[in-house]
């Protein structure tokens, strides 16, 4: 699936020059390399995103003030959710509140469900044939709690009702998961 909202970048295309000094001072505040890289990768996703939408010319202008966007020192009446699974960074603007998630494709113990899943949404999931189901499940309820937790104070709290499983996803009530490569994406609709 491609969404024109969502952008993904792999550690690689991480490009230090989109930024400005101030940004990189935060960055470099952080004690784990590991959570430096997802900063400014996320936050670089997030900036090209922007050029690639026309809202800016260039992305050392662009600046992420969760959960909005300003350009040019002014706040756009847009939307910013970003997310990481090293080695990847995601990004996704939109004009109404949104939520995005990825998961590197890994195994995971489907026993750990229960921890965000009620036990219908549980049932619900064990029924899917899709392979990594878990991971779209977790993607899903990550991508909608972004969205809406303000509202919510757990993920287990916010329901979601399973519309289809297709090829490659899950589509949801508020929101929908793929697989791209060797992640899984999940983005409210």
């Amino acid at each position: 699936m491609n969404d024109p909202r969502v952008i993904i970048l792999e550690r690689s295309a991480l490009d230090h020059g989109v930024f400005a000094e101030e940004e990189l001072s935060v960055a470099d505040g952080f004690k784990l390399q590991k959570r430096r890289d997802e900063w400014l990768l996320s936050r670089c996703a997030a900036k090209i995103l922007a050029v690639r939408l026309g809202l800016a010319f260039d992305p050392r202008n662009v600046r992420i003030a969760r959960p909005r966007i300003v350009v040019d020192g002014v706040e756009l009446p847009l939307f910013v959710s970003l997310s990481h699974s090293a080695p990847f960074a995601a990004a996704a603007i939109d004009e109404k509140p949104v939520g995005l998630d990825i998961q590197v494709v890994r195994p995971v113990d489907e026993r750990s469900a229960g921890l965000f899943l009620t036990a219908e949404e549980r049932e619900v999931m064990e029924r899917c044939t899709l392979a990594d189901r878990v991971l779209h499940f977790w993607a899903a309820k990550e991508a909608a709690w972004k969205q809406r937790s303000d509202e919510f104070p757990t993920l287990k709290a916010l329901r979601l009702e399973l519309s289809q499983e297709v090829e490659d996803g899950l589509q949801f009530d508020r929101v929908d998961t793929w697989r791209q490569g060797d992640l899984i994406v999940a983005v409210t609709k």
